[in-house]
């Protein structure tokens, strides 16, 4: 559904919606169902999450065609949430000493989109890790992806079930 907000004094109907009253709301919602194989190594938007269940989209900002990215369908204030997920590592015998997921903004890193990178010795169960929720000003046309990092030596798949990766963005309020 596009959104098109409405003019002063018109009535708000079930195809619009006035900006105040979309303050606060989650717009979009999606899940990793399936497990997605995560290379070892930086950072690299090459494993962004491919989103592959999305819950709701009530702006119609996600395309299948480019399942890792939620697009801005206006300019604002939009809080981001989102975690991924790992499942454990058996072999090698060092599963790896790094677990992180952060925020991409067109391609970049977000400045104070990173939470707290998990670090130190990671034992064979699965873990979860959250990007930073942060409220960040977008502009429209702008896209937002979740890119999960870890450094096992070996690729690694995100969770399923309730271990699945998640990502979720709530209409803050207006640029200005």
């Amino acid at each position: 559904m596009a959104f098109t907000p409405n003019k002063a004094g018109q009535r708000l109907t079930a195809g619009g919606m006035n900006l105040n009253d979309m303050i606060g709301a989650t717009v979009f919602r999606a899940i990793r169902g399936s497990g997605q194989s995560i290379t070892s190594g930086t950072e690299d938007v090459a494993n962004a999450i491919q989103w592959d269940t999305v819950d709701l989209d009530l702006l119609g900002a996600w395309s299948a065609g480019s399942a890792t990215r939620w697009t801005v369908p206006m300019a604002g204030w939009w809080r981001l949430d989102g975690a991924v997920s790992f499942v454990g590592v058996t072999s090698p015998a060092t599963p790896g000493t790094l677990r992180d997921a952060l925020w991409y903004v067109n391609g970049a890193t977000v400045s104070a989109g990173r939470a707290r990178s998990f670090s130190g010795t990671i034992g064979t169960s699965p873990m979860t890790v959250e990007a930073r929720s942060i409220p960040y000003l977008l502009n429209a046309g702008d896209y937002v992806q979740l890119i999960p990092l870890q450094n096992a030596s070996i690729s690694v798949n995100t969770g399923t079930g309730t271990y699945a990766p998640f990502m979720a963005v709530t209409y803050a309020g207006p640029a200005s």
